[in-house]
């Protein structure tokens, strides 16, 4: 009885493990859902874009400004009018009430308007500088969730790892305090490993929250709170990226930097900006044509009463009439207060640094581009250097534990050797996760990077592999 009770309660807790592992998997998201609901909730990449329809009007409202304007406008009056007088001999009394209606449409085409014009061209390269910033606030996003989702994998390897250090070194403090009291160690021995299990129980409470908090910036990008990841698997490949040659990843950021295209659309606005402001002091010429139309009716009534008599009369009348009108408008500006000149100074002055703040930005994404490149590759090589350095580290703390069991090692030896194995687990992680992200900021700085990256990082994740809160 007692052993089939024993068997139901087992098969019981197998099925609770078993569920709760199938509802955790179910529950777990990849990078390809983290980064497809952020696109929706993403308030930051939502800033961006309405930030982008805003500025890309530019073009529009300048255009304006060298096309025809039409405007109609139209009036209607009821007015009355009483008028009375007198004299020795008779009274007149006149009223009279009048209604018109006035129709106006009027047509102005600038002929000759130089500032209008480089503005209008000012505002074309305004409305392409928002479109080249909002592909590189696209980028920046792409980065941020890839950045945030490696973080939380990130800081859970290393918890992992810190845990399992904190449990080894708690068994050597076990064993130390065992062999202390048959009398086999000095007591000096129990307090280094007691110093090494309490450093190590710090670090695995640091650990805990970094993981906590990691998750916790996941919500920032899609406002939801997420329980589980799939974690990177073992089979992922760190590669060089391919060109090798440093020169081709600067000539990529060169012709396709968001950032650099910015900065060159903005000093053309600015150019531009320069030559409306010289040519304020130039004539306008403006052709202007209209059409209006008035109708008027009326009636008007009165009375004169001499002694003895009482004249009185009615009259109605009304009016139509219309014209059309074509006027050549020319304006030039003589003096201004000095203001046009000042104006023309300040836009000068604006082009010049809007050029120098291209040449900067150019020098800075050329450096950009061969130091990302050089951290890849040093990258790619730290994966295949760390991993290596695992096994050495466990065939050292192996020797290590060899030589502290025939008394030819110390315990902090031992701790040592353990921190090595652990520390060389970490720092393959680490080294993984600093690949993807060089990788994903070369192709930043290179104008390359895209959805399609996000989704190739996500064939390397695997759903067994969870990653909880």
């Amino acid at each position: 009885m007692t052993t089939l009770r024993m068997t139901l309660k087992l098969a019981h807790n197998l099925a609770y493990i078993f569920l709760s592992l199938i509802g955790s998997e179910a529950t777990a998201e990849s990078l390809k859902s983290i980064y497809e609901t952020a696109l929706k909730e993403d308030a930051t990449l939502a800033s961006a874009s309405a930030s982008y329809k805003a500025d890309s009007e530019a073009r529009a409202i300048a255009r304006a400004r060298i096309l025809p304007q039409i405007s109609a406008s139209g009036s209607y009056t009821d007015s009355s009018y009483n008028q009375s007088s007198f004299n020795a001999y008779s009274v007149v009394d006149t009223k009279s009430d009048t209604t018109s209606h006035r129709y106006e449409i009027n047509l102005t085409q600038p002929i000759f308007n130089l500032p209008a014009w480089y503005n209008f061209q000012r505002g074309s390269n305004l409305s392409e500088s928002a479109k080249a910033q909002f592909a590189s606030d696209q980028q920046e996003f792409i980065l941020r969730v890839t950045q945030s989702y490696f973080d939380v994998l990130r800081a859970f390897d290393n918890n992992k790892t810190r845990k399992a250090e904190e449990k080894a070194i708690q068994r050597q403090l076990e064993q130390t305090r065992e062999r202390y009291q048959v009398g086999l160690v000095p007591i000096t021995e129990v307090h280094e490993a007691q110093a090494a299990f309490d450093e190590a129980a710090v670090n695995s409470l640091e650990s805990r929250g970094a993981q906590r908090i990691a998750f916790d910036q996941l919500q920032i990008l899609t406002g939801r709170r997420h329980e589980a990841l799939f974690g990177l698997g073992d089979d992922f490949i760190a590669s060089v990226p391919a060109p090798v040659e440093t020169d081709a990843w600067v000539n990529f950021a060169l012709e396709n930097n968001f950032n650099l295209k910015v900065a060159k659309l903005t000093e053309l606005a600015a150019n531009n900006n320069a030559k409306a402001a010289k040519s304020e002091h130039l004539p306008e010429l403006t052709l202007v044509a209209g059409y209006d139309r008035t109708d008027r009716d009326g009636s008007e009534r009165g009375s004169q009463k001499f002694i003895g008599n009482d004249l009185g009369s009615s009259n109605a009348f009304g009016s139509e009439s219309d014209g059309s009108s074509i006027r050549l408008s020319l304006q030039v500006p003589l003096f201004s207060g000095g203001m046009l000149h000042a104006q023309r100074r300040a836009a000068t002055y604006l082009a010049i640094s809007a050029k120098e703040n291209f040449i900067s930005t150019r020098r800075n994404i050329i450096q950009s581009a061969r130091s990302m490149h050089q951290n890849v590759i040093t990258d790619a090589a730290r994966v295949g250097a760390r991993n290596q350095s695992i096994i050495s580290a466990d065939s050292a703390l192996k020797a290590t534990q060899a030589g502290y069991e025939v008394g030819t090692r110390n315990i902090v030896d031992v701790l040592n050797a353990q921190q090595n194995v652990f520390r060389a687990r970490r720092n393959y992680a680490n080294a993984r996760f600093d690949f993807i992200i060089s990788m994903m900021r070369l192709k930043q700085v290179s104008g390359q990077l895209s959805p399609d990256d996000v989704y190739a990082l996500n064939g390397w994740l695997r759903p067994s592999l969870l990653i909880s809160r």
